[in-house]
């Protein structure tokens, strides 16, 4: 198997910039108006996406781990997950707490976190639904994910390794889950959108993405039975669908269920896949995407003061927003290079178990 599929990195850049244009839009230039500068239909949903494409990205490259030495293989599969999530999120969490300190986030101080609150944001659980305050808001998906990691091995036992039945009933109760979560009535911008950290749905919402991504990992390679021709006309199709949905039906469900088929195309990585995902800027906005995901909540402050200095205009507004955009895109980029690769090497390092020293002699 290739070491990467580049058209799944790209669109989790793409998935990463939508949401952070969703989350930009959401300022409104008149305080006291409901109306903000600008909407991104359900954007709110890419987040989903991450899941998906976890589970599947874990089932391609894990897939076989645990079927010798589980609790060996399991370790160290925890250890390289740690390690891919927790440098970056502890070192950008650093920069949050600085904001904090400068008095840079309005009515946000330290009172606001208790003893609890700390070791919780120190220890990524935001978004197990323990009630933690959380220093960085968008980091309960990283939290969540993290937490399905640790069901890994019992995910992919039934949605991999044994028959069709388990395989059916893994993605019905997960859809279910979602479907559950869809009618809970928590969530904040639309159905779906439920990140409160004092309910355990926002890690119910990880964990059944991510049990997608694992079964659709299963069947997607029958999708090469298809010709390339019709492998690229899927890719054009599902993505204006997913579009046409989000913009003129509106209905959560039914985006998300569009992701589905979306990244069984994409993993395939034909011709339109490649040319619209996996292009050098897409897939290199990929390669960043957790550090963008985790650092762009820094500068939506800067972005609204600075407009409003300026005259709360939307020309101010939108010069102000790219300006952030470059510093997001430029801090992510050193994030990446200088934080989360060395962090993982010396985490994997850490925690590793070390070889036993040969007896003497031999």
């Amino acid at each position: 198997m290739a070491a990467d599929i580049r058209s799944l990195t790209g669109v989790r850049g793409v998935a990463a910039v939508v949401i952070v244009i969703y989350h930009f839009g959401k300022f409104r230039l008149d305080p006291t108006s409901s109306v903000t500068v600008w909407s991104v239909p359900h954007g709110y949903l890419p987040v989903d996406m991450f899941f998906m494409l976890s589970g599947y990205v874990i089932g391609y490259v894990y897939r076989d781990t645990f079927l010798s030495e589980p609790w060996r293989n399991y370790q160290t599969f925890l250890i390289k997950r740690v390690a891919r999530l927790y440098p970056a999120y502890i070192v950008i969490a650093a920069f949050y707490a600085l904001k904090i300190a400068l008095g840079l986030t309005g009515e946000e101080t330290f009172a606001r976190f208790d003893g609890f609150d700390i070791v919780g944001n120190i220890l990524m659980l935001v978004g197990w639904g323990l009630h933690i305050y959380p220093l960085i808001g968008v980091s309960w998906a990283s939290s969540a994910e993290l937490g399905s990691y640790f069901a890994t091995p019992v995910l992919m036992k039934y949605t991999l390794q044994k028959g069709l039945a388990w395989w059916a009933v893994c993605v019905v109760l997960s859809l279910l889950s979602i479907y559950l979560i869809s009618i809970s009535g928590q969530g904040s911008s639309g159905p779906l959108d439920v990140v409160s950290v004092d309910s355990f749905l926002p890690l119910l919402r990880a964990i059944a993405g991510f049990t997608i991504g694992l079964a659709t990992f299963r069947y997607a390679g029958y999708l090469d039975r298809l010709s390339a021709t019709v492998q690229d006309a899927l890719v054009v199709v599902i993505l204006a669908l997913i579009v046409f949905t989000a913009v003129v039906i509106g209905r959560d469900l039914l985006v998300y269920l569009l992701f589905i088929p979306f990244i069984a195309i994409l993993s395939r990585d034909g011709r339109v896949a490649q040319l619209l995902f996996g292009n050098k800027l897409v897939y290199h906005l990929g390669v960043i995407s957790y550090s963008v995901y985790l650092i762009h909540p820094l500068f939506i402050t800067f972005a609204e003061r600075s407009s409003r200095h300026f005259g709360s205009t939307v020309t101010a507004y939108a010069l102000c927003v790219l300006v952030s955009f470059a510093a997001i895109w430029l801090l992510s980029y050193l994030s990446y290079r200088f934080v989360e690769i060395p962090g993982r090497q010396f985490v994997v390092g850490l925690l590793s178990p070390k070889p036993k020293a040969a007896p003497a002699g031999t």
